[in-house]
């Protein structure tokens, strides 16, 4: 993904939160959970504050700390002999995997991962958001080795793109699609196309103008697509659980790795070489021929999942601040 798709993402994360923070509708939170709701709350209030870093912090990993070739991936490859078989539970609303199960020949057949560690770089940050709010509440305003909200919030941001990465089916594929001049490049630019197309953007500031509750501003040509995304997250059913068998943000992101990897083989036949354009693309793949059906997808179960990856972190400094 580009620099303005992480951003929105980053921002539809904290929208999504919002949402989960005000329903009232027991199909978006079963059973009206008031702790969910009430911690939802104090996240949202506490990120508006810091919504012009959105956008510098989620570009942050590609723009400054450029580790493409190992922390935004994790690549596997389907193998007769592979050292992998288990495939990891998920919270039944993640789209993919539901779809995953039914469809994907590869489900539960042998794999190899090859390269990347996207799941870790994520469990990292997640642990050093939630001491950096340690830290901040241990030592005294103004002390010189205390962090700052600031940073704090900058880490939310740089932990939602390295989350909305592997959501992307091309960074969970062996296969040599990854070129930026290829078709994995042009894709991102349809995207992004898309999000620049739909919000106004103050470039010269680095941010999004605002509407009147914080979001970026709509501008008078949404697309269908990001119509569509805004739609899903606002009456996506949330599950606050990893899923079964998992128990953390590592566990979790392993998990998306997996059914990201067979979403791309579903989307894209081993026919397809990453020699030929995006105009091949369009017409000869799954992807191609239902592109912003598959594309609502990914951006939804990754908007989802950061929510959720934020809710946690948030709610275990604030258990361990009680």
């Amino acid at each position: 993904m580009k620099k303005y798709s992480h951003a929105w993402i980053a921002f539809m994360a904290i929208k999504r939160l919002e949402v989960i923070a005000s329903t009232t509708d027991s199909s978006i939170l079963k059973d009206g959970n008031d702790d969910i709701k009430k911690q939802a709350q104090s996240l949202v209030k506490w990120f508006k504050n810091y919504r012009d870093f959105v956008i510098e912090g989620a570009w942050y990993p590609d723009d400054v700390f450029k580790d493409m070739s190992t922390s935004h991936i994790v690549k596997y490859k389907p193998s007769e002999e592979g050292k992998y078989t288990t495939f990891r539970g998920m919270p039944a609303s993640h789209s993919i995997t539901n779809m995953m199960k039914k469809k994907s020949p590869l489900y539960n057949q042998p794999y190899d991962i090859t390269q990347g560690n996207c799941a870790d770089r994520c469990e990292a940050i997640a642990h050093s958001i939630v001491d950096n709010f340690k830290i901040l509440t241990k030592e005294d305003r103004g002390c010189p080795i205390a962090t700052t909200n600031n940073h704090i919030a900058l880490r939310f941001f740089i932990l939602s793109h390295y989350v909305a990465d592997c959501h992307m089916p091309l960074h969970c594929d062996y296969r040599p699609f990854s070129d930026e001049k290829g078709v994995h490049g042009a894709i991102e630019k349809k995207w992004e196309d898309q999000i620049k197309k739909s919000f106004e953007i103050d470039v010269d500031n680095n941010r999004f103008n605002y509407d009147p509750d914080g979001y970026p501003l709509q501008t008078k040509s949404v697309t269908p697509f990001v119509q569509s995304v805004m739609e899903e997250i606002a009456t996506r059913q949330y599950i606050h659980s990893w899923g079964a068998g998992n128990s953390s943000t590592w566990d979790y992101m392993s998990s998306v790795s997996q059914y990201s990897y067979l979403f791309s083989y579903y989307l894209i036949p081993l026919t397809f070489q990453n020699t030929q354009g995006i105009n091949e693309f369009m017409e000869q793949t799954e992807w191609g021929q239902h592109f912003d059906d598959y594309n609502k997808m990914i951006f939804s179960d990754a908007i989802d999942s950061i929510a959720r990856i934020w809710l946690h972190v948030w709610i275990k400094y604030k258990n361990w601040a009680k």
